[in-house]
């Protein structure tokens, strides 16, 4: 399904007045399947409109939806994010060097330290994120899910408050944090590890975890962030990337496939503005762990804005998302194609 959003002045030239529905009297929202045959109508006005330099609609969005079966069926999916907030790491304290950043299409900037968000404005309603500089990031429960399902491909690592004073606490200086070490030692749980971060937010630490932030030096009332904050962790796709394959499309529009790259980038990073299609991937390039991304990234450095690749999960990550009922994504088919 194709969704425009039309001025209203130019969806009465082309579209009939029954057609979607006009928003706040101004804009004509539509949504289409692909086969409809007012989708041809609107491909013609926008031919028409940039012959001239303008635009017939305002905005896109492709959406595409499967029976159970289809995704029972598929041997690898794509997870898109249907959460996204700002602020953004980098206005919250979070610090990048583009010393190994591309300089031709921006991508490749390397985040230094943990990354620091205001947590207060995380959704409440979901268990995985992104932020609008496509920062990905899964609350305590998703967290804690993942890792009990044994999944792989990834880390999780620890998400700062804004205002948090210390990158990490040394639970060594402190009673309450080597009684939690001593715990985690009991139960195999490698103190440097980032599963560590996660086992140590579990409701069952959430005692000793506490009383060692308060027994810690450098804490104090006015430095300390604020009581309650949700726990949320980074996740970071620690997999290979997977190299996607032909028909996988990418373009300017839904019906620009930019010809002339002008989106791409000539040293390979970016593979257009936008992915138009649904993922193919070589079966020889199949993913063996259960997270992976693509290594060709879509979109365009310009603010906060980066190029970012597409998270591809399995059907065993599938399962942990549907057996708990998390939201906040969606899934799409992603395709195998050829013979190993």
């Amino acid at each position: 399904m194709i969704e425009f959003r039309i001025p209203e002045k130019d969806a009465q030239s082309v579209l009939g007045p029954d057609d979607g529905t006009v928003l706040g009297g101004s804009v004509r929202k539509i949504e289409l399947a692909a086969t409809d045959d007012r989708v041809a109508l609107v491909r013609g006005a926008e031919a028409a409109y940039r012959a001239r330099g303008d635009c017939f609609f305002t905005s896109w969005n492709i959406t595409r939806h499967y029976s159970n079966s289809e995704l029972d069926d598929a041997e690898l999916l794509q997870l898109l994010f249907t959460r996204t907030f700002e602020p953004a790491g980098a206005e919250c304290g979070t610090r990048y060097s583009e010393s190994e950043a591309c300089p031709k299409c921006g991508a490749g900037d390397s985040q230094i330290g943990f990354l620091r968000l205001d947590l207060r404005r995380l959704p409440k309603r979901a268990a995985i994120a992104r932020s609008i500089a496509d920062e990905w990031v899964v609350n305590q429960s998703l967290g804690e899910a993942l890792v009990d399902a044994g999944l792989s491909g990834f880390a999780l690592r620890p998400v700062l408050h804004r205002n948090a004073p210390l990158e990490s606490v040394d639970l060594t200086t402190v009673p309450s944090g080597r009684r939690l070490l001593e715990a985690a030692d009991e139960e195999g749980i490698d103190h440097g590890s980032w599963e560590f971060w996660v086992w140590i937010n579990r409701t069952e630490n959430d005692a000793l975890f506490e009383g060692a932030l308060a027994e810690a030096e450098g804490l104090s009332r006015s430095t300390s962030p604020p009581k309650n904050l949700p726990v949320w962790h980074q996740l970071e796709i620690t997999a290979p990337p997977v190299p996607v394959a032909q028909p996988t499309r990418y373009g300017t529009t839904v019906f620009d496939e930019d010809p002339e790259g002008s989106y791409r980038c000539p040293l390979g990073h970016v593979a257009g503005l936008n992915l138009l299609s649904e993922i193919h991937v070589l079966r020889t390039n199949a993913p063996e762990t259960d997270f992976a991304v693509t290594r060709e990234l879509d979109g365009r450095r310009v603010g906060l804005l980066r190029p970012a690749p597409r998270l591809l999960v399995s059907q065993r990550a599938r399962a942990v998302l549907d057996e708990h009922s998390f939201k906040g994504y969606r899934l799409e088919v992603a395709h195998l194609i050829g013979n190993r």
